[in-house]
């Protein structure tokens, strides 16, 4: 019987290495790992009977604070931003031409922009199907600073978490942008499933990992690897291992599973006690005492990290250094006003226009 850390994984001139390797081998009789049973391994060694399910999945780090400096803009998605903008930019255009008496294109600019800030609008033509036109504008000039005002306020008193990916789509797509990196187990086969995988996006991704060699071992603390913009393809199982259970981790799992394989113990194909082995296995699944032993070694992790989280009084007030961008851009429109006033003072009346 042998132990090792990788589990093994075929070379390009047909050996293993790892568990699969030693037994393979004859250097060990059987070998005790996760090893999810393929019909590529099964060529090399025997399997035991399944006696656990690995869920293939991904965990990133669980994601901090949207910092709230920037919250003049999370009220509103980039598709509404834009929708609203090019909404205005067509009313201007539109009032200017039917709604307002002999008024350039900057006049008319600067009336719509007022009626967004609640000013009131004149120089305005008075007739039925204008005032219809002139009341639709102004409802929604009333309600979407209204929704954009309490959703502003709601940012800013309990800021929302960064995204982070939650599918293995949205992850590939993050990795092919370059914002994240994606780790595989060393001696797993995880970059032959994505890269085997019906889905195109997955397929790039394995393409990448492969490319850049992106992995870890589980001779590395795992805690200490992951960061704000790094991912683990790893079972669930060993993920509740290695970081604990749900609430007091700092990791969160993904939706959605690579694959589901059953694990079972390497055998070499001369082994002698495979049925006793298979017998003592049966035993123990049907006792519940593997699920037992990992259920009780997460709860004495997760244990020692929720002795050493300190309570923290929730700060839901706001203070000066979340309003600077807002002050900045105040004082940025009076300086901008100011030197306009000025110019209006000193420019002589001969270089204005009549």
């Amino acid at each position: 019987m042998h132990s090792y850390r990788y589990f093994g994984s075929r070379h390009s001139y047909g050996t293993w290495d790892g568990v699969v390797g030693l037994v393979e081998s004859g250097e060990a009789d059987i070998g005790v790992q996760s090893l999810s049973i393929s019909e590529e391994r099964m060529k090399a060694v025997d399997f035991s009977i399944p006696y656990y399910n690995l869920q293939k999945a991904f965990g990133a780090k669980e994601p901090g604070r949207m910092p709230k400096i920037t919250a003049f803009t999370y009220p509103f998605s980039t598709n509404v931003w834009i929708f609203y903008v090019l909404m205005i930019l067509a009313t201007i255009v539109l009032f200017q031409k039917v709604i307002f008496r002999n008024t350039t294109l900057l006049g008319s600019f600067l009336w719509v922009l007022g009626s967004i800030v609640s000013q009131p609008m004149g120089n305005i033509r008075d007739t039925p199907w204008r005032r219809v036109l002139l009341g639709f504008w102004l409802a929604i000039a009333v309600a979407m600073p209204f929704f954009y005002k309490t959703s502003f306020v709601f940012f800013l008193t309990m800021p929302e978490k960064k995204p982070v990916p939650r599918t293995f789509e949205e992850l590939s797509k993050v990795v092919l942008s370059g914002k994240y990196k994606c780790l595989t187990l060393k001696g797993s086969i995880d970059r032959q499933l994505l890269r085997k995988s019906e889905n195109e996006y997955m397929v790039k991704m394995g393409e990448i990992i492969e490319k850049n060699a992106w992995e870890f071992s589980l001779e590395e603390r795992l805690p200490d690897i992951l960061n704000d913009r790094l991912a683990l393809i790893i079972s669930r199982g060993a993920m509740g291992l290695f970081f604990g259970s749900p609430p007091y981790i700092n990791v969160r799992e993904s939706d959605d599973n690579l694959g589901i394989w059953y694990a079972g113990i390497a055998i070499n194909k001369e082994f002698c006690c495979r049925e006793r082995l298979n017998d003592v296995l049966h035993r123990i699944n049907n006792g519940g005492l593997l699920y037992k032993w990992l259920n009780d070694y997460s709860f004495t992790s997760t244990l020692k990290k929720r002795l050493d989280v300190k309570y923290e009084e929730p700060e839901l007030q706001l203070k000066l250094q979340d309003l600077k961008l807002a002050f900045f851009t105040l004082f940025f429109g009076y300086a901008l006003a100011l030197l306009v006033f000025l110019a209006e003072l000193l420019i002589p009346k001969r270089f204005v226009p009549q």
